[in-house]
C-alpha cells in the first residue's frame, strides 16, 4: 500500500452510488450505550443523570460533524488496474487506486467484485485515505479455467475521524477479462533473454548450437561430441581437440497435439490436465516460434476439434487457438487423429503430444495407433503425471484401506512405465512430466532436439 498527492484522474470513475447507505459503527452504540446509562444511573444520582444528558448533546454534536464531513466522500475516485488478458492457475496482479480530492482525511474500507470463479486474496483491504492524497491496494487473484470473466462493483466503506458512522458509496466498475494459458513463465522467458542469460526455472539450453549447414565457431572438444565435427587441422595447429559449432537450421515444422478426452479433464490440483497441457504448449509455441520454426496447433477428442496448419510468425493464432480448447467427457479417438493428421501433415514434423496414461485400457489404444505418426514424423510424447499416486505408492499404510490404495496406485505406476518404454519402443520420445515440471521438460527436450538436428 502507497499513499501519495495526485493533480488529476483523467481515466478514473467518479463514485456516484445510485443508492447512498448509512450505518452506524460498534463505536456509536457503545457510546449510546454509556450515554444510557449514566441517565438510568440518575435516578439514584442525579449528578450521573446531567452527565449523561451532556453525554447525549455531545454525541449529537459529533454525529452532526461526521454526517457532515462525509457528505462529500460520494466525490471519491476510484480505479481498477488489472491485464485484459491474466494467466490461468497464476497468481495476477489486481490494484485499486482510491484518489481523495477533498480537504478531509478519511478511514477507509476497500472491496473489489472479482469473477466468483477466481481464488483471490486481499480483495477486501482496509486504509487511511489522506486529504488531497491516493492510496494504492493491491491483491492478486488466480483464475481456475480459461475463458471470458468480468470484474464487477467496487465498494468503499467510509468513516470519518470520530468513527461513529459509516457511509458506504458502490462504484459501477464493471471490467472484462479474458483468462489465458499462463503467461507469466513466457515473459519470464523473454525477461531471461533479454538479460543473455539461462532461464533460472530450469531451461539448460538459452542460445542454441547444433549440426546445421552454416558454419559459427570452434570450441574445446568435450566427452560425448561425435567425431565427424572435430577440425583436424584447427586442432593441428592448436595441439588440442577442437569440435566445429554449427547454427541449427531453422524452419523446423512443429506441431502441438493436443488431446482432450476424457482422462485429461481430471484435475491436478487447481487446473485439470488439459490447462496444464496448454500451458506447456503455449510456452513451447512461444520460444519455437522466436527460433524461427513453424508452428502449428492440433486438438482432438472423440473427433478432431481443430487444427492450425504449421506457419511462421503465428504465435498470438496458436495463442488465441489454445485460449478455447476445454476438456472433453468421451474418449479419444487416436486411430481418427492420428490418420487425420497424417493426411494434413506433407512435411516431417515434430510432433509434440500431450496426453495421459492413466490406466492399461488408454496406453493400450494409444499404443495400437502412434506408429501412424512415428512411421513419417518425430513423436514427443508428453505424459502427465498423478503426482498423487506417486505420493501414495510411497505411503506407509495403516490399516487396510491404506494397503489397498497402495497396491493400487503401485500398479498403475507400473502400468504407466510399461507404457512409457513400449512407446519408446515405436520410436517415440516420452516423457512423464508433473505438472510443476512439465513446461520445462518438454522445452529442453525440444531445444535438445533442434540442437542435435534430430528432426
Amino acid at each position: 500500500m502507497s499513499s501519495r498527492p495526485s493533480p488529476s484522474h483523467a481515466d478514473v470513475n467518479r463514485a456516484i452510488p445510485a443508492r447512498a447507505s448509512w450505518s452506524p459503527t460498534a463505536r456509536l452504540a457503545g457510546a449510546l450505550a454509556a450515554g444510557g446509562l449514566c441517565v438510568a444511573l440518575g435516578v439514584l444520582w442525579r449528578p450521573l443523570g446531567w452527565l449523561g444528558a451532556l453525554w447525549a448533546i455531545g454525541l449529537a454534536a459529533a454525529l452532526w460533524t461526521e454526517i457532515q464531513a462525509l457528505a462529500p466522500a460520494a466525490g471519491l475516485r476510484v480505479r481498477r488496474e488489472v491485464e485484459a488478458v491474466i494467466s490461468l492457475g497464476a497468481a495476477n496482479p489486481v490494484a485499486l487506486i482510491v484518489w481523495n480530492a477533498g480537504a478531509a482525511a478519511y478511514g477507509c474500507e476497500v472491496r473489489d467484485e472479482p469473477p466468483l470463479e477466481f481464488v483471490s486474496r486481499g480483495e477486501s483491504q482496509a486504509c487511511r485515505l489522506p486529504a488531497g492524497g491516493e492510496v494504492r491496494l493491491t491483491y492478486h487473484v488466480t483464475p481456475p479455467r480459461r475463458g471470458d470473466f468480468a470484474f464487477g462493483a467496487i465498494t468503499l466503506r467510509v468513516t470519518g475521524s470520530y468513527g461513529l458512522v459509516r457511509r458506504q458509496v458502490r462504484v459501477g466498475a464493471e471490467q472484462p477479462v479474458k483468462v489465458y494459458p499462463r503467461l507469466t513463465e513466457i515473459r519470464e522467458h523473454e525477461l531471461a533473454l533479454r538479460k543473455e542469460r539461462r532461464l533460472e526455472t530450469g531451461v539448460h539450453m538459452a542460445r542454441l548450437r547444433g549440426v546445421g549447414l552454416e558454419f559459427e565457431s570452434l570450441r574445446d572438444y568435450l566427452p560425448g561430441d561425435e567425431l565427424r565435427r572435430v577440425d583436424w587441422k584447427a586442432t593441428a595447429r592448436h595441439g588440442e581437440l577442437l569440435t566445429r559449432e554449427y547454427e541449427v537450421e531453422r524452419s523446423q515444422h512443429i506441431v502441438l497435439c493436443l488431446d482432450l478426452g476424457r482422462t485429461m479433464a481430471s484435475r491436478l490440483g487447481l487446473l485439470t490436465k488439459v490447462d496444464h497441457a496448454v500451458n506447456a504448449a503455449a510456452l513451447l509455441a512461444y520460444v519455437a516460434a522466436g527460433l524461427g520454426d513453424w508452428v502449428g496447433l492440433y486438438s482432438f477428442g472423440e473427433a478432431p476439434a481443430g487444427f492450425t496448419p504449421p506457419r511462421k510468425h503465428q504465435f498470438s493464432q496458436v495463442l488465441d487457438s489454445l485460449y478455447g480448447l476445454q476438456p472433453q467427457a468421451a474418449e479419444s479417438d487416436y486411430y481418427q487423429a492420428f490418420v487425420d493428421i497424417s493426411h494434413r501433415l506433407r512435411k516431417r514434423a515434430l510432433v509434440v503430444l500431450f496426453t495421459d496414461l492413466p490406466d492399461a485400457d488408454s496406453s493400450a489404444r494409444l499404443l495400437r495407433h502412434v506408429r501412424l505418426l512415428t512411421r513419417r514424423h518425430l513423436v514427443l510424447c508428453a505424459a502427465l503425471s498423478d503426482y498423487e499416486l506417486h505420493a501414495l505408492s510411497r505411503r506407509s499404510p495403516r490399516g487396510p484401506r491404506d494397503l489397498y490404495e497402495r497396491t493400487v496406485a503401485t500398479a498403475l505406476l507400473a502400468d504407466r512405465e510399461r507404457a512409457l518404454a513400449a512407446l519408446r519402443e515405436t520410436g517415440a520420445i516420452a516423457l512423464d512430466a508433473t505438472p510443476t515440471n512439465l513446461s520445462i521438460e518438454v522445452l529442453n527436450r525440444y531445444l535438445k532436439i533442434k540442437a542435435q538436428s534430430a528432426l
